[in-house]
């Protein structure tokens, strides 16, 4: 292979590399949305003092509602329909983590398989630590406790969640809400099967 394909092959493996970690970024800012969210709605689905008057007057002063309508909204607020809302935008947060993922994931092992070949391109001594950065040197040097932080985010995370998604259900059908419960019953399903695939590959 010529210089300039080398030079083209680095280049590929250097914005595969960048997109990786752009990725990641967007990644771990979804993550953290989707903890908040389900925070927020464990919050409100457990009936927490003070949760749902909270949420109240923060929409009224986004809103600029007075203040002597407030008491009125605080009692014909429709919690419920923010909470199906909120388990919508859980599901949908769930599969954009498990995708994003499952997309750096792939982008390792592309990786480190662009690795191999520039190694054999520029024909590398056995033994240099070129080019073996997301591979050999990786596996070699990999974080004792790297594992335990994955596990820990994801313990935390997938307690929160299922807490919210378990009484939410729960809620339903001791209220009689026999219609919602089973719409939450079908998007708690599919949640609980992104999160578990997320948590598997991570």
């Amino acid at each position: 292979m010529s210089a300039n394909a080398d030079i083209i092959l680095a280049d590929h493996y250097q914005k595969t590399f960048e997109l990786t970690l752009v990725t990641w970024e967007k990644r771990n800012q979804t993550f953290l949305l989707l903890l908040a969210v389900v925070g927020i709605a464990t919050l409100l689905t457990f009936n927490v003092a003070q949760a749902q008057p909270l949420l109240v007057d923060l929409i009224a002063d986004a809103l600029d509602i007075e203040d002597t309508r407030r008491t009125e909204l605080r009692g014909s607020f429709p919690y419920g329909l923010v909470q199906s809302i909120l388990l919508m935008v859980v599901f949908y947060l769930t599969v954009i983590l498990y995708h994003r993922t499952a997309t750096i994931q792939r982008f390792y092992v592309y990786l480190a398989n662009i690795e191999t070949e520039i190694r054999q391109h520029i024909a590398l001594p056995l033994g240099s630590k070129s080019f073996t950065r997301e591979s050999d040197f990786y596996v070699a040097n990999r974080p004792t406790l790297g594992r335990f932080v994955a596990a820990s985010y994801i313990g935390m995370l997938g307690l929160l969640l299922l807490a919210f998604l378990g009484m939410r259900v729960y809620s339903d059908f001791s209220n009689g809400n026999l219609g919602t419960g089973i719409a939450d019953v079908f998007l708690s399903i599919p949640t609980i099967v992104f999160f578990y695939a997320y948590a598997r590959i991570s």
